[in-house]
């Protein structure tokens, strides 16, 4: 995952102004990523309120938020000050992943125009609602 250590000047004194304005600054970092297409926010820490997201109950300690990271696809961290920091994912559309390159999955259509997620060879079929489904 690519990190990005990054500075800004903060002019508001409250803590939620500057956690909010450095949660847009990550965010515009993010759109200009030329890795990223569409990023999604996936995970955060507030560090002066010591609030983040998700917090997953009775695991991940501290950095539960970090580790959440993982099988939800991020791909990118910007840290803004280390007043917080922002975890994003990629949430194009399935079509648009073959701008990365070539991969193992396919976007197929039956006759009835159901979508599914394929292997590429044309094996291992599932619904895409139920892929989706798992990545959430």
């Amino acid at each position: 995952m690519k990190t990005i250590n990054a500075s800004q000047h903060f002019s508001c004194g409250a803590t939620s102004g500057r956690f909010e304005s450095a949660r847009a600054f990550a965010f515009s970092l993010a759109e200009s990523d030329s890795a990223l297409i569409e990023p999604e926010l996936v995970a955060w820490i507030d560090r002066s309120s010591a609030k983040a997201s998700p917090v997953l109950e009775g695991r991940g300690g501290p950095d539960g938020w970090h580790h959440y990271r993982v099988p939800r696809g991020g791909r990118l961290e910007v840290d803004v000050d280390g007043v917080a920091s922002f975890i994003f994912a990629e949430s194009s559309p399935f079509d648009s992943y073959e701008h990365f390159a070539p991969g193992p999955l396919r976007n197929v259509r039956d006759a009835q125009g159901n979508e599914f997620v394929c292997r590429a060879g044309g094996i291992d079929y599932i619904p895409l609602d139920d892929w989706t489904g798992q990545l959430t």
